[in-house]
């Protein structure tokens, strides 16, 4: 087998606390993905999720809450998949490190490493941070503590007999790999950081836990196996290997990892060296998103300014969050997030934009014709313009443009509003010119169809509306290569008119 299967995946979520908006963010931008490469190409996709369940602070959190560490995240699990299938994520595949199979693996990665010389026994002593699961050197504490800005926790000495892998000898092949593909790893400022970190050279890394018994054994040992080793070899065990090379050989490479831009260097450095010494091909790309800030700073559990998505989507619907999110700034930045700004966009983009939009025209298709599609027309050189819409809106997820996909359907919106203001419908009826308000109709209607289909990724339950509402069945667009051609609005199909796409939305309602 070889590989034929577009395979995407977002980081593994903590399980010591539940979604926020954040968490939302990465993750929608993964079903947007997903979702588009279902209706293009091959249309053989695979989305991977999950849940990092291991580690000291998944133990201090069960303890406080009086509950066994598996107890305790089994409970916590649920909410993330809850969360996330109330976001409509469409994931293929949802995994937990403390599933059997991933336990299995990791150990059997371990072991592989360690008979060929690239996990050595030694001594670590050092600085270590039990929130971010990090050792620090003592020359990046700040007055003693965690150098992460969003952690600042005191730091704890520990010394014990260890397993080393030798990241160090993998130095040199890293910046080869990195001069020889510039783009593996974005935005560029994302590249540059970590190859600057690559040139100032690295230290093995201690994979091995002798003071943390909840993580996954090293066989034959009273050790665990380091959070951060078993965690990422989550897109290799879930893939199949190395228990099921066939899986394994459709999936693998991974074509996009999207992770926090704070995880940069686990999945930049240490992920490549270990795939390097398993002798695997690296992920194609590497994309860190951007934060979203309230008030300058990340959203984050520990600065106490989390926004829980169902705060969101109970204000502006499940499709208006994801759009706003993806409208607001380029994939890839920060960006300040309030509610002023997502009532803003919502009301001028949604519902003015494209709900008003479809309710004139199935309201007028209704009025006009009893809601029957006219005969198709030729487009008016409207089907030249969707077309090279298609091409953009292709072009920029293609890249990971999200906004500028948005940006180009959003550009037929317009062109579609002012159609109708230029057009007049209502004037073509008053003056009994049918075929021209025939032609007009159709126009409108079919160019609805295409908006359908090219908003899917972004908002499925809208598209999935319009699509209804225009009499077609199944996904909306379904293959963009076979349905998005004009006239495949059939004549004589029966409309309705939705409900309300957008209801309106004033400001000062709040989001927490």
């Amino acid at each position: 087998m070889t590989k034929d299967t577009f395979y995407l995946t977002t980081p593994l979520y903590y399980t010591n606390s539940t979604p926020h908006v954040g968490h939302a963010y990465s993750t929608i931008a993964a079903d947007i993905l997903a979702r588009y490469h279902r209706v293009t190409g091959s249309g053989r996709t695979h989305f991977l999720t999950g849940t990092d369940e291991h580690g000291p602070k998944v133990a201090d959190a069960a303890a406080a809450a009086g509950k066994a560490p598996k107890e305790f995240v089994d409970e916590v699990v649920q909410r993330w998949q809850t969360a996330w299938r109330e976001l409509d994520i469409s994931y293929d595949q949802f995994i937990r490190t403390t599933d059997p199979e991933h336990e299995a693996a990791v150990q059997a990665i371990f072991v592989r490493l360690r008979d060929q010389g690239d996990i050595v026994p030694g001594t670590y002593q050092g600085w270590y941070c039990r929130n971010d699961e990090t050792f620090w050197p003592e020359t990046k504490l700040v007055e003693g503590r965690c150098p992460n800005p969003e952690c600042g926790r005191p730091v704890e000495w520990i010394s014990e007999d260890a397993w080393f892998f030798r990241l160090s000898r993998y130095r040199d092949v890293l910046v080869d790999h990195y001069n020889a593909y510039p783009d593996w790893v974005r935005p560029a400022s994302a590249y540059n950081e970590m190859a600057s970190l690559l040139r100032g050279g690295l230290e093995d890394l201690c994979v091995s836990r002798a003071s943390v018994t909840w993580g996954i054994p090293i066989p034959g040992e009273s050790k665990t196996i380091y959070v951060w080793f078993d965690a990422i070899c989550n897109y290799i065990t879930a893939a199949g290997f190395p228990h099921d090379m066939e899986r394994f050989a459709r999936l693998w490479p991974a074509d996009v990892h999207l992770i926090g831009k704070e995880i940069l260097r686990f999945h930049t450095i240490i992920w490549p060296a270990l795939l390097i010494a398993l002798d695997l091909p690296l992920p194609r790309l590497v994309f860190a998103n951007g934060w979203i800030t309230m008030e300058g700073q990340k959203i984050s559990k520990s600065l106490g300014n989390v926004v829980r998505p169902a705060d969101l989507t109970e204000r502006f619907g499940v499709d208006g969050v994801r759009y706003a999110l993806f409208a607001q700034a380029p994939f890839g930045v920060d960006f300040s997030f309030s509610e002023e700004s997502l009532t803003r966009r919502y009301n001028a983009d949604l519902a003015n934009d494209l709900g008003n939009l479809v309710q004139r025209v199935l309201a007028m298709l209704g009025r006009y014709r009893k809601g029957v599609v006219p005969a198709a027309t030729s487009g008016d050189e409207l089907n030249v313009a969707f077309a090279g819409t298609v091409q953009r809106v292709r072009a920029a997820l293609d890249d990971l443009d999200f906004r500028g996909a948005l940006a180009a359907i959003w550009e037929r919106v317009g062109a579609l509003n002012l159609y109708v203001e230029q057009a007049k419908p209502w004037a073509i009826a008053k003056d009994g010119d049918d075929a021209l308000l025939d032609e007009t109709l159709y126009n409108l209607c079919e160019g609805i169809r295409w908006i359908a289909a090219l908003v899917y990724p972004f908002m499925p339950r809208t598209a999935a509306a319009i699509w209804q509402a225009l009499g077609q069945t199944g996904t909306p667009g379904q293959m963009w290569e076979t349905t998005l051609h004009w006239g495949g609005l059939a004549a004589g199909t029966q409309t309705s008119l939705p409900p309300v796409l957008f209801p309106r939305r004033e400001s000062g309602a709040g989001v927490a």
